[in-house]
């Protein structure tokens, strides 16, 4: 577990560079190399409770923010995208839609049929079409996008829609989940993270002149308020509403806000990160049945031997379905047009 904290250091910072302004910073060569590293750390958080250990269960902590950044990079890259042409709102649903079910329906069916001929697991209708979570939260987000940009042709306008229908959405989740009406994984904090991206997006030159000018100094100051944050939210996190939800989108907030200060100045991007950060979406999905389908058998002697197997099993498997999904994805988008 040493070497995978070892590794995962490595791939953020291979060829990292100070320099005095970080020119791509959050464009899409920067966040895919971001990406690229969050994806890594939420596979660890879904480790399955016999084969945790301290290690993992530390960094794995962190994991809640890679979900939040995931939210973040979606939505920067949609407020920049029909800020420069409104018009694409006509077509959204058109190449939003199709990746996100093509690849999850793929790596369902790539699953069942894995649990079929492993264990002779049957294939069913749930199997094959249950959607995962955070994709349906993703969607939920977008539909918010798309409405609120059919409602006001005005974009400053639409952008406060957005912020309140998600905002909104996440305090009904949160609501139903904390009185057991609906009890599930439901990121009712984490999907903050698509309204930190639509700020992001429209205030980027405001950002990153201010956290240039005496960047150590803010790198420095938004470090302590997040450790302040992150010891506040451990001792806290039991109490209804302010703790286990406004306090953890403060510090999912201070955090964020940290590598984003942090990346003002430090390029980062390698051959690694970009890699990872293209197939981040089939990693996060397929981790899932890899740690489900490894668990099934008792041959593991570590965690760590059954948690560095999931994670190489897991970017072997997620390489392979998007090679496969992406050519898929080429003959919808022939028939869409």
């Amino acid at each position: 577990m040493l070497l995978v904290s070892a590794f995962l250091l490595f791939e953020i910072l291979y060829k990292a560079k100070l320099v005095k302004v970080n020119d791509g910073f959050f464009d899409a060569k920067n966040s895919l190399a971001m990406r690229g590293f969050w994806c890594l750390i939420v596979i660890l958080v879904h480790v399955p409770a016999a084969y945790t250990n301290r290690i993992q269960d530390m960094i794995g902590s962190f994991a809640y923010i890679g979900v939040t950044f995931f939210f973040m990079t979606s939505s920067y890259g949609l407020t920049l995208s029909h800020d420069k042409d409104p018009d694409k709102i006509k077509k959204f649903w058109r190449k939003r839609l199709p990746k996100l079910l093509v690849v999850s329906l793929l790596i369902n069916l790539s699953f069942a049929i894995l649990n079929m001929i492993v264990f002779g697991d049957a294939i069913t209708l749930k199997n094959l079409f249950t959607i995962n979570g955070w994709v349906i939260w993703l969607i939920a987000c977008y539909f918010a996008f798309w409405l609120s940009h059919l409602i006001f042709k005005q974009s400053y306008s639409a952008k406060i829609l957005t912020v309140l229908l998600v905002i909104i959405g996440s305090i009904i989740m949160y609501t139903l989940n904390r009185n057991g009406i609906y009890k599930s994984t439901i990121w009712a904090t984490e999907c903050f993270g698509f309204i930190w991206g639509i700020l992001l997006a429209s205030k980027r030159d405001v950002f990153t002149v201010f956290f240039l000018k005496k960047w150590q100094i803010k790198l420095l100051i938004s470090c302590c308020i997040a450790g302040i944050l992150g010891v506040s939210y451990l001792r806290f996190k039991p109490i209804p509403i302010a703790g286990d939800y406004l306090l953890k989108i403060i510090l999912g907030l201070a955090i964020t806000l940290f590598v984003l200060v942090f990346n003002t100045r430090v390029a980062l991007g390698n051959r690694i990160n970009y890699f990872l950060g293209k197939i981040s979406f089939e990693i996060y999905l397929v981790h899932l049945g890899v740690f489900h389908l490894f668990s099934r058998f008792d041959f593991w002697n570590s965690s760590s031997v059954f948690i560095i197997s999931g994670m190489v099993a897991t970017m072997i498997i997620a390489y392979l379905l998007n090679n496969v999904s992406g050519m898929i994805l080429k003959q919808v988008n022939k028939v869409l047009v």
